[in-house]
């Protein structure tokens, strides 16, 4: 159940305006699919369409959901697809209700989509943008010596996310919750498509469009770091709150292969280019970006790295069935550094 012919094949990209959504779209487009572009509004889908070529944005179109969770909508924005990247899915650190603001919608809006290929009979595969907040189990800490890969589950459940009062332990509850609901809904039926889950660590790297780096909240948690240190905001080195990293580009290309991969049918990958600290982010960024930027960059404890103090992970799953060949952390970095210092 895997799609091979890319020029009659449309893909439903969920979160499309997003980091990694924007990414898939782009990377789904240059490997010669119609996309459909699940978006909030058409202002989202112009700025996203405006990265493209006349070509691509030819084959470009949108899908505009309010709501992941309404299924009359899902079931409209999925008719007549190939296959699903469901990448949307709600975050932030600033909500008071957590089960009606990131609990159910993450866990519905699931349902709702794998419904909605359930619905839609030309529908090969699912393809959800997990997390590795549903592979790692934060209550036992850093855990050196640790492997982490894509049989590993955080623990975390429903009560776990209701009852916390840190919104973090209420969104690792979600994704963990979402995925499972994925899968479960798989075991409910002989369907005609198949699902394949992506667990990516922090995940850095440069913007499809970089206009949108407006200011700090305009970014994924992920890169508000590196703004953060590029634009000389810092006093210090912050602590590494994630030590694992993968690059955007690499996420983008796993949910493509993803698609197409046969071998890929009803698995789980992790997806992680290995360990990272932020002081390591901080020595490339001083030694690579000219004067300007890199006289304000703090300089921490140079050469010091927290490799070998925590848990590690493993994703040479995705290596050999997916093909994917992970960047490294300095390409990555400035990347998205060099978007950020022209601006």
């Amino acid at each position: 159940m895997t799609i091979t012919d890319k020029s009659n094949s449309t893909i439903l990209v969920t979160g499309a305006s997003g980091f990694i959504g924007a990414h898939c779209v782009d990377r789904l487009l240059k490997a010669g699919y119609h996309v459909r572009a699940a978006v909030r509004s058409e202002g989202k889908f112009n700025q996203l369409a405006g990265c493209f070529d006349e070509e691509a944005r030819s084959r470009l179109t949108p899908a505009y959901l309010s709501d992941i969770r309404n299924q009359e909508d899902v079931n409209k924005a999925v008719s007549g697809c190939e296959g699903i990247l469901h990448v949307a899915s709600p975050f932030s650190y600033s909500v008071s209700d957590f089960e009606k603001e990131l609990l159910n919608p993450a866990i519905e809006g699931t349902r709702t989509v794998m419904q909605a290929a359930a619905n839609e009979p030309r529908v090969s595969r699912v393809v959800i943008t997990s997390s590795f907040a549903a592979v790692y189990d934060a209550t036992k800490g850093l855990q050196p010596g640790v492997v982490l890969d894509e049989t590993s589950w955080s623990p975390l459940t429903w009560d776990d996310g209701v009852k916390t009062d840190q919104a973090a332990v209420a969104y690792r509850a979600s994704k963990v919750l979402a995925e499972r609901e994925a899968w479960e809904f798989m075991k409910q039926n002989d369907y005609h498509f198949d699902l394949v889950t992506l667990c990516p660590t922090m995940v850095f790297g440069p913007l499809v469009n970089p206009k949108t780096a407006t200011c700090l909240e305009s970014l994924n948690l992920s890169n508000q770091v590196l703004w953060s240190l590029c634009r000389g905001s810092l006093e210090d080195v912050p602590p590494t709150k994630g030590p694992v990293w993968v690059d955007v580009r690499d996420l983008a290309d796993a949910h493509v292969r993803a698609l197409e991969c046969p071998e890929a049918s009803n698995q789980r990958f992790m997806m992680s280019a290995g360990d990272y600290d932020n002081q390591e982010i901080s020595d490339i960024l001083r030694e690579k970006l000219p004067k300007d930027f890199s006289k304000n960059i703090p300089v921490g404890t140079p050469g010091a790295r927290l490799s070998g103090t925590h848990f590690t992970t493993n994703s040479a799953k995705a290596e050999k069935v997916l093909g994917i060949r992970f960047r490294k952390l300095e390409e990555s970095v400035l990347d998205f550094a060099s978007q950020i210092c022209t601006q």
